[in-house]
């Protein structure tokens, strides 16, 4: 489809943060399906969120892998200059999960019965709480991340103050193992493989998952701006197409040894890849790739998006037209033009 395209611009730089679901992106270069859309792409590991978002508004990345509610906390002004950002593409539903240091872990072991009760869960950590007499560190990702409103949302769900019973940080998904392993913080929410990996190494425990608190939600997507948009509609489109490409091979279970192995190169994942290829996790991430509502931007989602801000305070009261911002940030109209329904 892209070969008949006039492609404003063929030589990309994309940014992405070292997790799992950074796969399309991985794929897209290594099986070749940029190139067969036109594209020569560098992909650029960064460490934090933070710098994805800086780059790809100064224009040093072209487009990046981002957290669903960055473009549309980016569009709002909510980490600085209003810098209007859109996606046409979700590249991965689900794959987040709580986990708790080793110590905390093994002391809930003691009171619960069935870790499929979430509120038995949730009822025997707030007593743990309060019995330590002291606020655990809990780290996400990123303010404007599902990991950040899915965190807030099981705290409150169980009861546990965010504000009182809890002290909530911020650290790098990369660095997360590392603060959790000599104590920094006693549990964080994040991607994978950084919970997998908790496990593996026998430094924490999981409690939950993103997918157990929410069901199936948007979690990463493809971002740029919206000028960047405007000036290269077909390079853009030609990028949209290779990804989601990607993505369906990607959710082949025949390919699943194939991209531990792609992760596994140094630029990537690099050696917390190859510690996943014998290991399967107590719950299902239910991670996904592709398939049915996974890849089309749901403007309905960042409605909901837009309720969590509110409720953690991110928003204040300003004024906007809610319907016409999610709309102009999650462009399901380009999914549907580009790809299909």
């Amino acid at each position: 489809m892209s070969d008949a395209l006039t492609l404003e611009k063929t030589d990309l730089k994309l940014g992405f943060v070292a997790l799992l679901d950074c796969t399309p992106l991985v794929v897209a270069r290594e099986k070749g399906f940029f190139k067969k859309h036109g594209l020569n792409v560098i992909l650029s590991k960064e460490s934090s969120w933070a710098s994805i978002r800086d780059k790809v508004s100064f224009g040093l990345f072209d487009a990046a892998h981002m957290l669903a509610p960055m473009p549309l906390a980016a569009t709002l002004g909510l980490n600085g200059n209003p810098t209007p950002m859109m996606t046409a593409l979700s590249l991965s539903q689900n794959g987040t999960a709580i986990t708790l240091s080793q110590e905390l872990y093994m002391a809930l072991s003691n009171k619960i019965s069935d870790w499929d009760d979430s509120e038995q869960v949730g009822q025997q950590f707030k007593e743990l709480i309060q019995q330590s007499g002291r606020k655990p560190v809990i780290a996400t990702v990123y303010p404007y991340s599902n990991h950040h409103y899915q965190l807030r949302f099981w705290l409150n769900q169980n009861n546990i103050n965010t504000e009182e019973d809890v002290q909530l940080v911020a650290v790098p998904p990369t660095k997360m193992l590392d603060n959790l392993s000599t104590g920094l913080i006693d549990g964080y929410c994040v991607g994978e493989p950084w919970n997998s990996l908790a496990l593996v190494q026998q430094i924490g425990g999981l409690v939950s998952t993103g997918h157990k608190i929410w069901g199936s939600h948007m979690e990463k997507v493809l971002g740029v701006t919206q000028q960047w948009a405007d000036e290269h509609p077909n390079t853009h489109r030609a990028l949209i197409t290779a990804i989601h490409e990607a993505c369906l091979w990607a959710e082949e279970p025949s390919n699943q040894a194939e991209i531990l192995k792609l992760l596994a190169l140094p630029p990537y994942l690099d050696q917390a890849a190859e510690q996943l290829s014998k290991f399967t996790p107590p719950y299902s991430m239910e991670q996904h790739f592709s398939g049915e509502n996974v890849n089309c931007p749901d403007p309905d989602h960042g409605l909901f998006l837009i309720d969590q801000m509110r409720k953690c305070g991110q928003i204040g009261k300003q004024e906007f037209d809610q319907d016409e911002i999610v709309h102009n940030v999650y462009r399901k109209d380009l999914y549907q033009n580009w790809i299909g329904a």
